[in-house]
């Protein structure tokens, strides 16, 4: 029984771990990033979702200004991107800095994935979108 129970604990951890993974990454001459897929939880209006989370760090010995764009596709089949939002999505990083997307603090660096099943039971809604790729705009 003791056996069991480790088991489960360690595949559980092990599965936690594994929801933090990259599912993409990236670099050039003077960026890395990689994307991992977070989730927002907001009890009170039973909003329940994941998103991508975009991580980038500047490799290079200068200042850095530029923009993110997230290409996906949306559970339609149709092909976008974020360089059309409205306001300025660009990012400026200083030499070795980091930043990572937060759902609530930094959404320049955030695309939405789905929403999941609340405490209703239900969905808010069947929208989906699937990250293809990431393209960096200096």
């Amino acid at each position: 029984m003791k056996k069991l129970l480790c088991i489960l604990l360690l595949s559980l951890f092990f599965t936690g771990l594994k929801a933090q993974e990259a599912i993409y990454s990236g670099s050039d001459d003077k960026l890395t990033y990689k994307v991992t897929v977070e989730k927002y939880a907001d009890e009170v209006n039973d909003r329940f979702n994941e998103y991508y989370a975009l991580e980038i760090t500047n490799t290079s010995d200068e200042q850095l200004t530029f923009t993110p764009v997230f290409n996906f596709r949306i559970n339609q089949g149709a092909i976008k991107n974020t360089a059309s939002r409205d306001q300025d999505q660009s990012i400026t990083l200083a030499p070795g800095q980091t930043l990572k997307g937060d759902y609530k603090e930094l959404r320049k660096l955030v695309l939405f994935k789905q929403f999941l099943v609340g405490k209703s039971g239900k969905k808010a809604s069947e929208t989906m979108q699937t990250l293809e790729s990431i393209s960096i705009n200096y």
